[in-house]
């Protein structure tokens, strides 16, 4: 299928214009973007329902809204939104429908017939509801039933508005889940708009935004987290980020000047739940030592922490363990995850032995003490970290004593760094 020069509207207006695309069997291609942005409309002239108000869609060089309806369905099977009105219909029989295209003017079924409409429950996972009626599904049951219709037409295409509506969490996953193998383990080639932007971003092969009366397309979702017209198009960037590594919407941290300040000594994605569990508490949180590389670092950052790091590859540096000593220092509260300890994070080692020798509390926080470190209180989880009820020594005070004999005392171990 093949979209060229395509401007799409109602009547004299015009939604989008200057729509190219192209899409490929085995392929899912997802469209975003915000809402009344023009999916619906592009998915629709995509599908022959809406005449384009210039260019074509072309399929083998045909034009699609010149095809006949019967034609056409054996080409592209289509599922809108909404409950269709099939309610006293089971859904055997709703899913022997999508053979209509295929029958005479009786449309009684085959057994070929039959046979592709077994095929349709199987791959949707609908088999057992074939006695069940239409009325008695579930959302998320329901759109596994149409899409099942939709596949009994034997499509090339499969063309979806907004296949998530309504449906909780599980089947959300479960409807994108399936479209991948629909694509993937079929060879057929599946569009589908959605709201959901993560999913988007995890389950699509391509990605297409529509917004602002254009369309762009991204050859691979990391492709779009990394353009800032795509971030800006969903409002990211202020108070929501996007991590291009993780690829997960983060709402960033707010500054408090008067919230208790808490740093978090991690890597290796030990750190994440422990920043999360912190922030809401009310903490303001930094981290360190980190890698820029580390799954750690990104998420810190997309979060807004303030975040001691060092180059990929390279170990911890001196400088970077005075300076993570110095924000750690001043904080209400240290914690330690037990990351995965190697050459080039052991800093992180002396980091945490230094803390404990300057005489502040450091909180072990993981699954099981994988390695011991003197002095660190071991606890199951930040939730069983004691409240901050009053600082036993204000931060000036330490400074001022750090300053004094007891820095001079611990000079050695500073020096080291």
């Amino acid at each position: 299928m093949r979209a060229r020069d395509l401007r799409i509207g109602y009547g004299r207006r015009v939604v989008l214009e200057d729509v190219s695309l192209e899409i490929e069997p085995g392929t899912l291609t997802l469209v975003v973007g915000p809402n009344a942005a023009g999916k619906s409309t592009l998915l629709r002239s995509l599908a022959g329902i809406l005449r384009p108000l210039g260019g074509s869609v072309l399929i083998d060089g045909r034009e699609v809204h010149r095809m006949r309806s019967r034609e056409r369905a054996r080409s592209i099977g289509v599922v809108l939104t909404g409950r269709p009105q099939l309610s006293e219909m089971t859904v055997e029989e709703v899913v022997g429908m999508g053979r209509y295209p295929w029958t005479g003017a009786l449309h009684i079924l085959s057994r070929r017939d039959r046979e592709v409409v077994e095929w349709a429950m199987e791959v949707t996972g609908t088999s057992h509801l074939r006695g069940r009626r239409i009325s008695e599904l579930s959302d998320g049951q329901l759109q596994r039933v149409l899409i099942a219709r939709a596949l009994a037409q034997e499509p090339r295409y499969l063309i979806l508005d907004e296949p998530t509506t309504h449906l909780d969490a599980p089947s959300r996953i479960e409807v994108m889940r399936l479209l991948r193998d629909l694509a993937h383990g079929h060879g057929v080639a599946v569009v589908a708009s959605t709201h959901e932007l993560e999913l988007a971003l995890r389950f699509a092969d391509r990605v297409v935004m529509v917004s602002s009366g254009s369309m762009k397309v991204y050859e691979r979702p990391e492709e779009a987290v990394q353009d800032p017209e795509f971030l800006k198009a969903f409002s990211v960037g202020d108070a929501v980020t996007l991590s291009p590594v993780t690829l997960s919407l983060e709402v960033m941290a707010r500054r408090d000047e008067g919230a208790p300040r808490a740093f978090v000594v991690s890597g290796a994605g030990t750190g994440p739940p422990v920043f999360r569990a912190l922030l809401r508490r009310g903490f303001s949180v930094a981290a360190g030592v980190l890698h820029r590389n580390d799954v750690d670092y990104h998420v810190a950052t997309s979060l807004g922490l303030e975040v001691v790091g060092e180059r990929p590859y390279f170990p911890i540096s001196d400088e970077a363990l005075r300076a993570a000593v110095e924000l750690a220092a001043s904080s209400d509260l240290i914690v330690f995850t037990y990351p995965p300890i190697g050459p080039l994070n052991s800093g992180n080692l002396r980091l945490v032995e230094e803390l404990v020798e300057r005489g502040l509390e450091v909180y072990g926080v993981g699954a099981d003490e994988a390695y011991g470190v003197p002095g660190v209180r071991f606890v199951g989880s930040v939730d069983e970290v004691p409240l901050i009820r009053e600082r036993r020594i204000s931060v000036a005070a330490r400074r001022g004593v750090w300053s004094g004999t007891r820095c001079t005392s611990s000079s050695r171990t500073s020096s080291a760094f």
